[in-house]
């Protein structure tokens, strides 16, 4: 990760599995990165998988290639972005996504300043001119701020418009909390054991990786989960 330190790093929690979404968390990635922002995105700065697998290959138990993928990235995502982040933005647009769920609700735990979003007009859980814009409740909640925002993007000027304003509500949102550069972990949270294995976990995979996406970053990476599977494995549920 190569952050400007004195930057405040968003970690921008989104789901990323379509063309529409992917293409959204870009323009916006782009946007809060233009106007000074470190951002780290799970789509781009995160490990794609079909390499990850291709690494994998050959060097596990074939069959398993894919739940040790998925367990490496729940240390990035969970072990490495979210606890190096002042601000993680979660994208509470439907069809409502586990992950951001889950990212936003371990990121409050953690004291880190959440910034619940939402585009989408649908309201399953309420009206959309309800603070949480008709988004459950719960999950919203997780949130220190919530920004309800509107996109018809009924032309591409126009769409770029609604992405610029909402850059805009962002900045101003994290400005008047004054949310500053630093990446704090409180103590409490390396005194807990479920933070502190999955810290520690992530530093036995990517401390001194100088580039994960590298093929010699992710051979090294690879082996060390190998090397110490047994202790990383224990993040997964038993099965029954």
């Amino acid at each position: 990760m190569n952050w400007v330190e004195d930057k405040i790093k968003i970690y921008s929690a989104a789901a990323l599995f379509n063309g529409r979404e992917a293409f959204f968390n870009s323009c916006l990635v782009e946007g809060l990165e233009s106007i000074g922002y470190n951002v780290n995105s799970p789509q781009r700065d995160g490990f794609e998988f079909g390499n990850l697998i291709k690494t994998l290959s050959g060097k596990v138990e074939i069959g398993r290639e894919s739940l040790i993928a998925k367990n490496i990235i729940y240390f990035l995502d969970m072990g490495i972005f979210i606890p190096n982040s002042d601000v993680v933005l979660a994208n509470f647009d439907e069809p409502l996504d586990e992950g951001v769920v889950v990212e936003s609700s371990y990121a409050k735990l953690m004291g880190k300043f959440v910034v619940g979003l939402r585009t989408d007009v649908r309201s399953p859980y309420g009206s959309p001119d309800e603070v949480f814009g008709g988004v459950h409740s719960f999950p919203a909640c997780q949130s220190d701020k919530f920004i309800s925002h509107y996109m018809s993007s009924r032309t591409t000027t126009e769409g770029g418009e609604q992405m610029k304003s909402l850059v805009d509500k962002i900045d101003c949102t994290i400005s008047n909390a004054n949310v500053v550069s630093g990446g704090f972990v409180p103590k409490y949270v390396t005194s807990n054991p479920n933070f502190d294995f999955v810290l520690k976990g992530a530093y036995l995979l990517f401390e001194g990786v100088k580039d994960i996406h590298s093929k010699d970053g992710l051979n090294k990476i690879v082996s060390r989960y190998i090397d110490n599977e047994k202790v990383l494995s224990q993040v997964l549920p038993d099965s029954v």
